[in-house]
């Protein structure tokens, strides 16, 4: 019997716990979801009809088309972003191929590279958080297929001015290397390098629904680019890769610029509500980009979580590298904040 030595060799750790109930900090989804009178009025909409039918995506793309000013032959919709990331790698990647990247970052680059045989050439960010862009830049050679940039990372936050993607572009350019930006995090405070897709030809950018727009269940996600590179990347897609209700609850959520706006409004308003706390009670954290803010606790990382989790709520902590000492906290309106603070504030003692 065959099996991929690859799978066998990998170690993965998933969730197994059931989070029901629990005030849910540590996977940047949104704590409080969409507002009900949006979901009711799309779950109107869905019928019989609607499952039994084998998914439509051209409505999606085209509203995608007119929102992000490319053609539609430039968009591939996705199961969550985190196909667009597998599928990246399946098609311009392979075994014994070089890939740069930074760390820490999305554990699922290295999951993937590692079922795929492709070399992960990792930068580390600093003990300060933040990333020496010289180090970077100096890694991708012409030995480089694959450049993975986040915009703005994930877990740490740090992100680029449009200045730093062209010049770090230009040298995948210069290297003959693709350049992939995860934007899964873009919406909260970070330009967009959907604007650099002409300057730069050579240039995927990848986004999710999961995060501000609150359809993390529904795994809808995307990839732009140009035409022959995303005809190439669907080809690698299943024919039926994203679930007739996501595409509907993505479409009508594209039509509703009121509740995104109130999305932002609400995230921003708890999330300026956590860092007034923290400076006041002169706690260390890192807020760059992202729906996530960084906190170095007094007492160890792992017991303020398990403390935490006895009080209903998940927070992400880290077992290595340089935010070993760090918990990840996602931010969500002001009372969740308010929830989150009250209990923190008890574990630590304060």
């Amino acid at each position: 019997m065959y099996i991929n030595e690859r799978m066998r060799r990998m170690a993965r750790v998933k969730w197994e716990d059931d989070r029901t109930g629990f005030l849910r900090l540590d996977m940047n989804e949104n704590p409080a979801g969409l507002p009900e009178e949006f979901v009711r009025g799309v779950c109107a909409q869905i019928d019989g009809g609607l499952l039994a039918r084998y998914p439509d995506q051209t409505r999606l793309t085209a509203a995608l088309s007119e929102r992000e000013g490319v053609r539609p032959e430039q968009i591939a919709l996705t199961n969550g972003s985190d196909e667009a990331i597998r599928g990246v790698l399946e098609t311009f990647a392979g075994p014994g191929s070089r890939a740069v990247i930074v760390t820490p970052s999305f554990e699922m680059y290295r999951i993937y590279s590692e079922m795929l045989g492709v070399e992960l050439v990792r930068v580390p960010f600093g003990e300060d958080l933040t990333l020496p862009l010289d180090v970077l830049k100096s890694e991708i050679t012409p030995q480089t297929d694959l450049v993975i940039l986040f915009n703005p990372n994930s877990p740490i936050g740090e992100a680029y001015t449009l200045e730093e993607l062209r010049e770090l572009l230009t040298a995948c350019r210069q290297a003959g290397a693709l350049a992939v930006i995860d934007e899964a995090y873009y919406p909260f405070g970070v330009s967009s390098a959907v604007k650099l897709l002409e300057e730069f030809p050579d240039l995927i950018v990848l986004r999710t629904f999961s995060k501000l727009y609150s359809l993390a269940g529904l795994r809808v996600g995307y990839a732009l680019g140009n035409q022959e590179w995303i005809r190439c990347l669907q080809n690698g897609l299943a024919t039926y890769n994203v679930n007739a209700v996501g595409l509907l609850f993505a479409e009508e959520l594209l039509k509703r610029s009121d509740v995104i706006e109130g999305l932002l409004r609400t995230e921003a308003e708890g999330r300026r509500y956590l860092l007034e706390q923290l400076e006041q009670a002169g706690c260390p954290y890192y807020a760059g980009g992202g729906n996530y803010v960084l906190v170095k606790p007094v007492r160890p990382a792992a017991e303020i979580a398990a403390k935490l989790y006895q009080r209903g709520i998940l927070i992400k902590t880290y077992q290595s590298g340089v935010l070993k000492d760090w918990i990840r906290v996602t931010t969500g309106s002001k009372e969740i904040m308010e929830q989150f603070w009250e209990a923190y504030c008890s574990c630590e003692d304060r």
